[in-house]
């Protein structure tokens, strides 16, 4: 059946660090809200599958390698398996991401 999810519900922080929850899991796929106050970031890592953030709130920095561009609301970031990623709120605004991922990764 299909779900439909309020992030406004659904979003929470924390001043520690950077807040990651699955919202939605099955055996092919899972959706993650990622949560980032300002100076928060995922640190770069790798998944051995094809990895989507779409930008729901806020801007921040993707982090590639060793580059870096900015992103923000309404735009979706592919990742192909095996690149290193990451990303950085490097504003002053809160920066909410829906991550989908394969399982296992």
């Amino acid at each position: 059946m299909a779900e439909v999810f309020e992030v406004a519900k659904l979003k929470k922080f924390n001043d520690e660090k950077r807040h990651h929850e699955i919202i939605w899991s099955d055996e092919h796929a899972k959706v993650s809200l990622l949560c980032l106050k300002p100076g928060q970031e995922v640190i770069t890592h790798t998944h051995h599958g094809s990895h989507i953030w779409t930008v729901i709130e806020g801007k921040g920095e993707l982090l590639c390698g060793k580059k870096s561009q900015p992103i923000g609301v309404g735009q979706i970031v592919v990742v192909p398996a095996l690149e290193d990623h990451g990303i950085r709120n490097s504003s002053s605004d809160n920066l909410v991401i829906a991550s989908i991922t394969g399982q296992g990764d």
